[in-house]
């Protein structure tokens, strides 16, 4: 009997890559960005996606070259070194707080349906439905990931294709009042906002250890997800803000243009082919897509042993259950979407800008697999692009200081301080050892 071929297809990582994106975004952010910009915020979003997407570059370069076991934690080790890797491992923890956001927002719609439920609730609900989902194996987990996405892509670009019919010439009068209503800062400030919720398919890096044909299929799903991504937001984001007065969408979630739109069964299947669908896939890739590494960087020692532990389906149960503390940790203290969400955003565009620098090493430390790479690129072209794409994260970092107060940003720096210390004294103390086998072939 044929053995069947084991890993993730290209089917399954575009589906990862895309549903881990469209997400909180797509159903939470456009009404605040039009309270930034007005009917303009499809434009931003537009502009979001490209620069989510550029910022990603440095990770379709690696992927292409290089077979990235422990995904981000293996990129920074391999090419920072140890102690580097161990902050970043550290402050990588911080990103894991992403999942309440998308918890209260899947209890946001679920309770317009159920209004008698407590949405804190069903955000609980769901997020331990899906940690079991992901226990049971990454196999499992991507094949609900690939039907789930489809379901939720089908039903996003119908509503698109039905709501451009009620669309107004004003969504695209450049010269309308509703326009660009804060001038440029507006504008950017709605780039900002956008663009946390638009380069999450970098993601799918973190499957390496898992794809049948990583340095093919890996940079593929991240550059055809993104195509999708771009697609789906600024189609949503045009009928959203080009059809009611802004006055009447701003501030507030997709399902005000939906309900003037869409009779009450529509409504409905919209409801839960669209914004939940939306919101399941995201938190259902989640836990594998973090937990990945974080258990190569255990394995090196930077965390305790037990950490480490693996159930009967190969999955690190402690880290994904410890994913569940700190998602549910939020909505349990009554925190906002947008306060979890300043407490993410800063830190994680300076991991991106991080992983950007340590792409310029890739055709020093590993030439040949650069060079054997299907999309390798002349070095200044290379380069050129990598130190764009950089800027471009410095670029969304100081704009992301610049909407928090002083407090968080205080904050945040604590805590990167927090995480040199921690991978100083853990190195100093001899536990950590890199001993994980070859991340790089």
């Amino acid at each position: 009997m044929k053995e069947e071929k084991k890993g993730l297809s290209l089917l399954n990582l575009v589906a990862i890559a895309a549903g881990q994106v469209i997400g909180a975004g797509v159903v939470t952010y456009v009404g605040p960005a039009i309270a930034l910009t007005g009917v303009s915020a499809w434009l931003a979003y537009g502009a979001s996606v490209l620069v989510g997407f550029l910022s990603i570059v440095p990770f379709i370069f690696l992927s292409s070259a290089l077979i990235l076991q422990g995904g981000e934690y293996s990129i920074i080790e391999r090419m920072l070194g140890a102690k580097f890797s161990g902050f970043y491992i550290v402050a990588y923890i911080a990103q894991c707080l992403g999942i309440s956001v998308m918890g209260l927002s899947l209890g946001t719609y679920l309770n317009y349906i159920f209004p008698a439920i407590d949405k804190r609730l069903i955000a609980v609900v769901a997020l331990t439905l899906f940690l079991g989902m992901n226990l049971m194996g990454v196999q499992v987990m991507a094949r609900l990931q690939t039907a789930l996405t489809a379901i939720l892509i089908g039903c996003l670009l119908l509503f698109t294709a039905y709501g451009l019919t009620h669309v107004g010439s004003q969504a695209f009068d450049f010269s309308s009042s509703e326009f660009f209503t804060d001038g440029f800062n507006g504008f950017a400030s709605a780039v900002a906002l956008y663009a946390f919720s638009t380069y999450g398919q970098y993601m799918v890096v973190n499957f390496g250890k898992d794809a049948a044909n990583p340095k093919r299929d890996i940079p593929l799903a991240i550059i055809i997800a993104s195509g999708i991504i771009l697609v789906v937001y600024v189609g949503i984001a045009i009928v959203q803000a080009g059809i009611l007065p802004i006055s009447e969408t701003a501030g507030k979630p997709l399902t005000v243009v939906a309900e003037a739109i869409l009779p009450a069964p529509l409504m409905i299947l919209f409801i839960v082919g669209g914004p939940l669908m939306a919101l399941a896939t995201t938190i259902n890739s989640f836990y594998s897509a973090r937990s990945n590494p974080l258990l190569r960087a255990t394995g090196d020692g930077w965390f305790p042993e037990f950490f480490g532990r693996v159930n009967s389906n190969k999955v690190p149960y402690v880290l994904m259950g410890m994913i569940w503390i700190i998602g549910i940790v939020p909505i349990a203290l009554n925190m906002s979407i947008n306060k979890i969400t300043n407490n993410v955003v800063l830190v994680a565009y300076l991991l991106r800008m991080i992983i950007g620098i340590a792409t310029l090493r890739l055709p020093t430390l590993y030439r040949e697999q650069w060079e054997k790479s299907f999309i390798h690129l002349p070095d200044p072209i290379f380069y050129g692009i990598t130190i764009i794409a950089i800027l471009a994260q410095l670029y969304m970092v100081y704009l992301s200081a610049k909407s928090m107060s002083v407090f968080m940003v205080l904050c945040c720096v604590g805590f990167v301080l927090f995480c040199i210390c921690y991978a100083y004294l853990r190195f100093r103390s001899g536990k950590v050892q890199i001993k994980s086998v070859k991340d790089f072939q």
